[in-house]
């Protein structure tokens, strides 16, 4: 019964996705967390999600044949891709599982990226952008919910979460959900300047709810730091950014001085503080040790147990760092990729804002680059790319800002 329902919802998303692609898309983005439904194929593991972006993919390549054309006017956003994919390629070969590395290198690399290609040729006007946001604020706002209802009847939370009432959604932990919530909130505090203002103040109040009550503290901190930053590189008045700057830090500095809870996270010095500045330290040792190669696509557990102290903690599946993240499971080269990546992000945004052109776009672009820059910031402290949905969104979030460059996008 269950692969004949995988069966029926693959064949109606297929004859949707033949009809109208762009409606495909903007549904895409609203089921990411549909790579929580798992099976096999045969004895090939994957996901609903994998399989619905793979259906996108085979229709866009035999139907819309343009793409290759379209393609060429994205092609400084090309080599740093193509770097990232080769360094998740090598990462295969370097991991000690290689069919744990496979299953990561497919649903976190190649599907994303190919996505991002057809995201790329195919949504060419701001209102199909729009809808885009739009079905990730319908989601947040759904997950947020059941959020609400899990702490409300404490019904639902897994185990050992709900001993300490942190709630989860429908995801396995509770920053999962806050990883998923955080980007799209920031996304929509500056898509509030758009139509459909509702929508969007509903996804901002109730994703904040649900981030404070699975107590993800880094994303209550990555959501104001990305927005500040998000408004300093973005056209708005340079008194606006004085002031705005001037409250931040002046109430930020009021907190760390009065308050020993903000000063101790701020530094690191609360036992999860603790635990992560153990997390990197190790890590800094395996990455001595395998500083070109890194531990490769999922061989971080095992990599770091030479170099762990059981006795503390247990050793998590990534080092809970950006950089570390990245450098631990791609290497020098992914590290340079991700580089590469991030400052055509900022040469794009100071283009767009040093051209004052394309004023429309620009709020896709700021609203884009703001749910980046808090998965940066949260990234921190946390893992904020390496997961099927926020791979996917990753990705989606890159060719918004990469759309900056399509003429037809503009106004």
């Amino acid at each position: 019964m269950f692969y004949l329902i995988v069966s029926a919802i693959l064949v109606a998303f297929a004859i949707l996705a033949y009809k109208n692609l762009k409606l495909a898309l903007a549904i895409l983005a609203g089921i990411l967390p549909l790579y929580l439904i798992r099976f096999e194929l045969g004895s090939l593991p994957t996901t609903l999600l994998e399989l619905l972006i793979i259906i996108i993919v085979v229709i866009w390549l035999t139907k819309y044949k343009s793409w290759k054309t379209k393609l060429a006017q994205y092609r400084k956003w090309f080599w740093p891709t193509v770097l990232l994919l080769l360094a998740a390629t090598i990462g295969i070969f370097v991991a000690p599982d290689t069919l744990d590395a496979l299953g990561i290198w497919k649903a976190y690399f190649v599907e994303p990226m190919l996505l991002f290609l057809v995201l790329l040729t195919t949504l060419e006007k701001k209102e199909d952008l729009q809808m885009l946001f739009q079905a990730l604020a319908i989601t947040a706002i759904v997950l947020s919910l059941i959020a609400i209802v899990q702490y409300v009847t404490g019904f639902g939370i897994p185990a050992p979460w709900d001993i300490e009432g942190r709630v989860t959604s429908i995801f396995d932990y509770p920053n999962a959900l806050g990883l998923f919530l955080a980007p799209i909130v920031g996304l929509s505090v500056v898509m509030l300047q758009e139509q459909r203002r509702a929508l969007w103040l509903v996804t901002i109040l109730l994703g904040i709810v649900a981030i404070v009550l699975a107590k993800t503290e880094a994303a209550l901190v990555a959501v104001p730091a990305g927005l500040l930053l998000t408004l300093l590189l973005s056209s708005a008045p340079k008194k606006t950014k004085i002031l705005v700057l001037s409250i931040a830090v002046i109430l930020g500095a009021v907190l760390f001085a009065v308050s020993g809870t903000v000063r101790s996270k701020i530094l690191l010095e609360d036992y999860s503080g603790q635990v992560r500045r153990s997390q990197w330290s190790e890590t800094i040792e395996l990455l001595q040790d395998k500083p070109i190669f890194g531990a490769g696509l999922n061989g971080y557990p095992t990599a770091l147990e030479p170099y762990h102290d059981p006795t503390f903690y247990e050793i998590f599946q990534y080092p809970h760092n950006i950089i570390l993240n990245i450098w631990s499971e791609l290497g020098v080269l992914g590290f340079i990729a991700v580089v590469w990546l991030a400052w055509l992000v900022l040469k794009t945004m100071k283009d767009c804002f040093a051209s004052k052109t394309g004023s429309q776009h620009s709020k896709l672009l700021l609203a884009a680059f703001a749910a980046l820059m808090i998965m940066a910031i949260h990234g921190l402290v946390d893992v904020p790319f390496f997961k099927n949905d926020l791979a996917v969104m990753t990705m989606m979030m890159l060719a918004v800002v990469a759309q900056k460059e399509d003429p037809a996008t503009k106004e």
